[in-house]
């Protein structure tokens, strides 16, 4: 596995040229068409989407890490999940999985009235979505005169953007449903489902072993740097067992920490917590800041803010980045001193991630929600 650092990263631009060469799956293609029994695609959201073959074997291989992932996050027999991620690259497989273990409840997006009746009448006990969801979830129910704690929830698995590690909105969640939240996390382009917790709550551990190579580079270097509590860097990953687009280093632009290597639940799987995406990365004054970073100090002051925010773009990088960076944030119901909570988001955004910004504190409930992936940078200029 060392000579791997001998071989070129793989870059998604590669990928999306190869299949404009040749559509739909691209050069890179390991098998023959009649082999591909799915075809996927992915959300796009960084870009024009890519689509994602899988052989008859690759599907059992997802499976196979998928029920890992559920089952390390707590998933067992009698655990009943409604079904309501988004139709792209990883919804399938999560129901092979989900059944294979407990039972599956197939509920569409934005089907809310449908989500709440699958834990009122049918008995589900389990949630399966994003990070934001269960918040605006939360929302729904209070317009509708539910109290969470009535459905029967125990536990949440979480993915698909970072947030479900957050501790304020983990404990908000956790409290607000009675239940358990655990996060979770995969890549569409190797593999729908290869980290998760468990109940010791960590960070994730690595959950495809033989069936993908997890490496950690230095993002600007390239380098391979050793697998310890603390390193950070960008996640790269080899496949192991795929037939159809089988991909070597490919570059995640992931970018974790390192949270442990032992675990008390006894899995060998490394753990980490995914800080951001490089391809979300702003550089203000020279400093690199993640989205998902002003958020985590904006929900360090719960409750007097909801953890909601949106970052207001009005020019492309790197003009549209230059301080004071203008942010909307929502506060909530309770709050009255506004000018003192604004002036204190100021500063904590100055001391702890160096640059500085333009706080708008608008109500709760003013900013959008979103039943996937929530956008945290809103663009007003076209690309």
């Amino acid at each position: 596995l060392d000579d791997l650092a001998r071989l070129p990263f793989t870059h998604k631009s590669e990928l999306r040229d190869s299949q404009s060469g040749m559509p739909p799956l691209g050069r890179h293609s390991a098998t023959e068409s009649t082999a591909v029994k799915r075809i996927y695609s992915t959300s796009g959201t960084t870009g024009k989407p890519t689509y994602i073959g899988l052989t008859e074997h690759d599907i059992a291989v997802w499976k196979e890490t998928a029920c890992r992932t559920f089952w390390s996050c707590g998933l067992r027999e009698d655990s009943i999940t409604p079904l309501v991620v988004s139709p792209f690259v990883i919804a399938a497989s999560y129901a092979d999985a989900l059944e294979n273990i407990g039972t599956l409840v197939p509920i569409g997006v934005g089907a809310t009235d449908r989500l709440i009746a699958a834990f009122q009448h049918a008995g589900a006990n389990t949630l399966l979505c994003t990070s934001s969801f269960p918040l605006h979830f939360a929302a729904a129910l209070e317009k509708r005169g539910i109290d969470p704690l009535g459905l029967g929830i125990r536990l949440i698995m979480a993915g698909g953007e970072p947030g479900a590690s957050i501790p304020w909105i983990r404990q908000q969640i956790e409290k607000t449903y009675g239940c358990q939240l655990l996060e979770i996390s995969g890549n569409g382009d190797i593999c729908g489902l290869m980290w998760a917790e468990c109940e010791h709550k960590r960070g994730m551990h690595c959950t495809a072993q033989g069936m993908v190579h997890p490496e950690i580079i230095h993002p600007d270097s390239g380098e391979v740097l050793p697998i310890r509590e603390g390193t950070t860097g960008e996640l790269v990953y080899t496949s192991l067992d795929r037939e159809c687009i089988p991909l070597l280093r490919f570059r995640s632009s992931d970018q974790v920490k390192v949270t442990h290597t032992e675990c008390d639940c006894g899995r060998s799987g490394f753990g980490i917590r995914i800080i951001g995406r490089s391809d979300d990365m702003m550089i203000v004054q020279g400093v690199n800041v993640y989205p998902s970073a002003i958020r985590d100090v904006i929900a360090g002051l719960a409750p007097r803010t909801n953890g909601t925010m949106e970052i207001q773009l009005y020019a492309p990088p790197p003009d549209g980045w230059k301080p004071p960076v203008q942010i909307k944030v929502e506060y909530s119901a309770q709050t009255t001193d506004l000018e003192t909570l604004g002036k204190e988001l100021e500063i904590l955004i100055r001391e702890k991630l160096f640059f500085r910004a333009n706080i708008e504190l608008i109500p709760d409930g003013h900013l959008p929600r979103y039943e996937y992936k929530a956008k945290l940078v809103n663009k007003h200029y076209e690309n």
